[in-house]
């Protein structure tokens, strides 16, 4: 028995490690926001860490799509605690609410697991296994003078050790004084920065696993799209053969798709070393000469990729397509649900109760050409 807690903020509680902090507004808002999502991916008998649910909303999804686990604000000492991600902060809530939790040596280590600087680990060892044309291998850089030098030859894609949703990455292409002062802030935050060749990108997609007592498995692909500001937008909600024929269509080499997958399990089983049990996800990219880039980051935990691949196989209908996604505000269209043996068949559901002013998580249906403009517009 599983109590679920959705913290996305996971990647910033990283940074801070035992000392407490305040969310700002708006990722408070998105953990409210958010809290009853691990309803769609828990199991029967599991349950969900809310407070002040819609009851309303609640039982409407209940009977419509025969949602099982139980919300809860607290629960007995045997059930076992399983954040959207690990660090102490969530350890403090779960343990807070009654459930057990990871020791500190644990937490430790999958906070350093966590550090992107385990992205040159892992690409390093893609490159001596495969050989095919890969992406230059990023390295970690604490000073000025290494940005300096390394911009002078490409422009480079900054990356604070953690942070989450497209926050503490940027562009770099000219060290002025201004890009200065940001990286030395990120310096004195979190000791380091890691440097990535920018590249000329078609699109964006993962490839997500799940970790069991040391073993890893491949689970499926993700294939995402950002909004403004490299902030995560949405995820296709298809099959794992659909996916791969669209990451064929882009440029990427199937057979180049499989060799990683099949290499990335093994290495992946040494970085993590039993550290870590659950799903996560190695976020890719796919370049408009049709290049692979097979590690982007490592996210240690949780994906919403692993969301969509879990409603496409739960809750979706089959053969149906769509979106998954995330967004500030009400869109502009709903459309009436048709739901049939608790599958979506076509329309707009509200993963979570709708929020006029806050976050929703939405599950959409529509054809492939809508789903090709989200993605690759």
């Amino acid at each position: 028995m599983k109590l679920y807690l959705f913290n996305p903020e996971n990647d910033i509680a990283l940074v801070y490690g035992r000392r407490r902090f305040t969310l700002s507004p708006q990722v408070a808002r998105l953990h409210g926001d958010g809290s009853l999502l691990p309803l769609w991916y828990a199991d029967e008998g599991d349950m969900v860490l809310s407070s002040g649910v819609d009851i309303g909303w609640l039982n409407d999804m209940r009977g419509i799509f025969c949602l099982h686990p139980e919300v809860v604000e607290s629960c007995h000492a045997s059930c076992q605690g399983s954040p959207w991600g690990w660090s102490f902060d969530a350890a403090r809530r779960l343990s807070a609410a009654g459930a057990s939790v990871l020791d500190d040596k644990r937490l430790d280590s999958i906070a350093s697991v966590s550090h992107r600087r385990v992205s040159i680990e892992i690409m390093s060892s893609l490159r001596d296994a495969l050989s095919f044309q890969l992406p230059p291998v990023p390295v970690e850089i604490t000073t000025i003078s290494e940005l300096r030098e390394i911009v002078a030859d490409a422009p480079v894609y900054v990356k604070a050790p953690w942070s989450s949703s497209g926050r503490g990455v940027f562009r770099v292409a000219a060290v002025d004084d201004r890009v200065a002062a940001r990286v030395n802030g990120i310096f004195r935050r979190q000791g380091s920065v890691i440097l990535e060749r920018s590249l000329d990108k078609k699109c964006d997609f993962a490839m997500l696993f799940h970790s069991s007592g040391g073993k890893v498995e491949w689970v499926g692909y993700s294939l995402f799209f950002n909004s403004t500001g490299d902030a995560y937008g949405g995820n296709l909600l298809a099959d794992d053969v659909m996916i791969e024929d669209m990451l064929v269509a882009a440029g990427a080499t199937r057979e180049h798709l499989h060799a990683i997958r099949s290499e990335l399990t093994g290495i992946l089983a040494g970085v993590i070393d039993g550290v870590y049990d659950g799903y996560f996800g190695v976020d890719m990219l796919v370049t408009t000469g049709g290049m692979v880039a097979p590690c982007i980051e490592l996210n240690l935990r949780m994906t919403m990729g692993v969301v969509s691949h879990i409603l496409v196989e739960r809750h979706l209908a089959p053969g149906v397509t769509g979106i998954y996604r995330v967004m500030h505000g009400l869109p502009t269209e709903v459309r009436t649900p048709v739901v049939r043996n608790h599958r979506l068949v076509e329309g707009t559901v509200f993963l979570t109760p709708p929020s006029p002013a806050g976050f929703n998580f939405m599950m959409e249906t529509g054809s492939y050409d809508m789903v090709s403009r989200c993605l690759y517009s």
